[in-house]
């Protein structure tokens, strides 16, 4: 029987992606054929979509097999990165209408720091993350660009194995290291160990660093 998985993608839409935004778009574009075509998951995805100007939840737990693809037109890069109140967003979106059984898998890509949430701060997402994490077993996997990916992350309370920096040239990469390591986390008997205790291989992690 397929694993029941509803992911959350949230993705940072401030100016400074402008630079990778037909890259970006086609990576979780692809990332969602990924998951569609998986016969071992049954997956709704909810993908949230952020900047200063608003936090967008453009699909909302819509199952894989019927989710549209991301347009061109949906994601046009703007503004700063409220990141705490997008990633509580985020977290918030899964844990509303959790199944039974359903294993939660929180994504987040951005390419900067937080420097415009009014509602959270690290220390009110850590507590949340940290809780999702060690009660519910939820996988939360960072991906960063052009900071200290590890520093952010660790604030925020992830497990070091899913974070990830990437090269914004290897967008296409790195949603695909992303996309194997959430087929290994539903597989996971133990769903728990393996979202504290797994992470990303190093051939994963060389991949987002490749350039075209």
């Amino acid at each position: 029987m397929a694993q029941k998985v509803h992911i959350g993608i949230v993705l940072d839409r401030s100016g400074s992606m402008e630079d990778c935004r037909t890259d970006a778009i086609g990576a979780v574009n692809s990332y969602l054929r990924q998951v569609r075509d998986d016969a071992e998951m049954e997956a709704r995805v909810s993908l949230i979509i952020f900047d200063s100007q608003g936090i967008d939840t453009i699909r909302d737990r819509v199952p894989a097999r019927g989710c549209a693809e991301l347009a061109a037109q949906e994601y046009q890069p703007r503004a700063g990165t409220p990141l705490l109140d997008a990633v509580g967003h985020g977290a918030s979106q899964l844990d509303r209408h959790k199944e039974a059984g359903e294993r939660c898998i929180l994504a987040v890509m951005t390419d900067g720091l937080e420097n415009a949430s009014r509602e959270h701060t690290k220390e009110t997402i850590k507590t949340l993350l940290d809780r999702k994490q060690k009660e519910d077993g939820w996988l939360v996997v960072y991906l960063g660009a052009g900071h200290d990916a590890w520093a952010q992350a660790h604030a925020m309370g992830l497990h070091a194995g899913n974070v990830a920096a990437f090269d914004k040239l290897a967008v296409s990469q790195t949603l695909a290291s992303f996309a194997a390591r959430s087929a290994r986390y539903a597989r996971a008997s133990d769903p728990l160990l393996d979202a504290a205790a797994g992470g990303f291989s190093d051939e994963e992690r060389a991949a987002m660093q490749q350039k075209k």
